[in-house]
């Protein structure tokens, strides 16, 4: 289907051609495989890595000196010690909480009526609902669908043309007037500042393999403890004043209250506009 669709926009010498082609005019064609060598780069990577390699299956453990972990305990600060005391103090006081202290509340359900644009929304609603449901498909009319096929402007024309042209003169092509090329394959020598920045390197690697560690001083490590400024000491002792200002609070000294429901009645306004929805 899609075959015979296309056929009248393509050029029909090119299909001529086609149909009239036996398999007897075709050329036997050799595939040549290509096996690139390595770089000199590729050569490089691969000796460094049996290189590397051989150094790790001939590496003798016991040439490895033997090291003891110390083990060292961080005490807390200031911040931490707080926040450990007020965790502590804030379970003990739930843990020694009785719930006879607790006032029985008997909980109120509220019912809150709708508003006239929230009854209105639900009638339209309704009424749309009814009405599509009420619907009558017998009142529809009959329609035809048309499919229109545009034919091409001649751009499209003109640029099919092209193409079938191209392929034509591809498949006319003469190979014999090719000529035989030789492939060189350059390999660049590397430039004076690479040269020497690879030299710069191999010397600080040399300087790094040979580095004694007897030359190396004993340094002792000195642990400063900072003491906290004044602000950090009033703002601490601030907070300490709450804490137990908090823990020693007397829940005796609190007055009794009595939670008043009010249910606001509508306006007459509502009610009117309520009555004129219904």
């Amino acid at each position: 289907m899609a075959t015979k669709a296309a056929l009248p926009s393509a050029d029909p010498q090119l299909l001529g051609a086609i149909s009239k082609a036996t398999p007897e005019s075709l050329h036997h064609v050799k595939t040549d495989v290509k096996n690139p060598l390595p770089s000199k780069e590729d050569l490089r990577q691969e000796k460094d890595h049996e290189n590397l390699i051989h150094n790790l299956e001939e590496f003798d453990p016991t040439n490895l000196h033997h090291t003891s972990t110390k083990e060292r305990k961080i005490l807390p600060d200031t911040n931490m010690l707080a926040e450990e005391r007020l965790r502590y103090d804030h379970l003990s006081s739930i843990s020694s909480f009785t719930k006879v202290e607790l006032n029985p509340i008997q909980p109120n359900e509220k019912i809150i009526l709708p508003g006239p644009q929230t009854i209105a929304q639900e009638k339209t609603e309704q009424e749309l609902m009814s009405g599509i449901e009420g619907f009558d498909a017998g009142k529809l009319k009959p329609t035809e669908t048309q499919e229109k096929n545009p034919l091409p402007d001649p751009s499209a024309i003109e640029q099919e043309k092209r193409e079938c042209e191209m392929r034509h003169s591809i498949g006319d092509f003469n190979k014999s007037k090719l000529r035989h090329s030789q492939t060189e394959v350059k390999n660049p020598l590397p430039s004076t500042e690479a040269i020497n920045l690879e030299k710069q390197e191999v010397e600080k690697i040399q300087e790094i393999e040979g580095f004694k560690k007897d030359s190396l001083k004993h340094t002792e490590p000195t642990v400063k403890n900072v003491l906290p400024d004044q602000d950090t000491l009033d703002a601490e002792k601030k907070e300490q004043e709450l804490k137990d200002a908090v823990t020693k609070f007397n829940r005796n000294s609190l007055k009794k209250t009595t939670t008043e429901e009010k249910n606001a009645l509508p306006s007459s306004r509502d009610i009117a506009e309520e009555k004129a929805a219904k």
